[in-house]
């Protein structure tokens, strides 16, 4: 592992613990960090050491960077369209000496194809924007706010960029509102991405659920578990 003391940070930038195998992470208070959905979303990725992942809107990486670690996968390529944030995962990916395993590519999800290429993946995770720009507000700034609204990226335009990019019998994994659950199925189906897994999070027990980690494979038979679900 490189030492801390070695790292160069940027102003605002700080190395937080990912509290597993000793993995660092390097995020900026001024921009999106992680929550608990990301560390959800890495938890219920399944993948072998035969597996390449691919992170979409990787923002710091740390999905990717732990379903990595957690499934022994054979590699891992994070795709972030906010250059800040694809540096800084680049960092981290050098701090944690991952750079034989893992690339980082700066990039809109939309040209990812036209980069990676057709049906190279047999992994996908994503943790996108949850919220659709006019359903709220928007008072935080831009960095901020394109990871939390569809300001860039709507979710047919995430569920059909995966189609191309998945290969046959390969697993979508993402998180998102449990609220749209029906809208995210039925565009799912359309595109032969067929949920299979799904598991409802809960803030506290006696609420409803709001988040919800969900699991397709490309051109499976119908057929869904839920599996038990969790509270926070």
């Amino acid at each position: 592992m490189v030492d801390m003391k070695e790292v160069k940070l940027e102003e605002n930038e700080r190395i937080d613990d990912l509290q597993y195998n000793g993995l660092k992470i390097i995020q900026n208070k001024n921009l999106y960090c992680f929550t608990c959905d990301a560390v959800l979303l890495a938890n219920f990725v399944k993948a072998t050491y035969k597996d390449d992942i691919l992170d979409l809107c990787s923002g710091s990486g740390v999905v990717g960077i732990l379903a990595l670690a957690k499934t022994n996968a054979k590699s891992l390529t994070c795709l972030e369209m906010q250059k800040v944030m694809s540096d800084m995962c680049q960092k981290t990916i050098e701090m944690n000496e991952l750079t034989n395993k893992v690339r980082v590519v700066n990039a809109r999800v939309q040209d990812a194809v036209k980069i990676l290429g057709n049906e190279k993946y047999s992994i996908i995770v994503c943790n996108p924007p949850y919220k659709k720009v006019d359903s709220h507000k928007i008072n935080e700034a831009k960095e901020i706010a394109m990871s939390k609204y569809e300001l860039e990226l709507s979710f047919v335009e995430l569920a059909t960029t995966v189609n191309k990019l998945l290969k046959y019998g390969g697993k979508f994994y993402f998180v998102n509102e449990t609220n749209r659950l029906s809208e995210y199925f039925e565009v799912l189906r359309k595109l032969k991405l067929e949920p299979k897994r799904l598991q409802l999070i809960y803030p506290k027990e006696g609420a409803n659920s709001h988040i919800a980690l969900i699991e397709c494979q490309k051109g499976a038979k119908t057929g869904l578990i839920v599996l038990p679900p969790v509270i926070l």
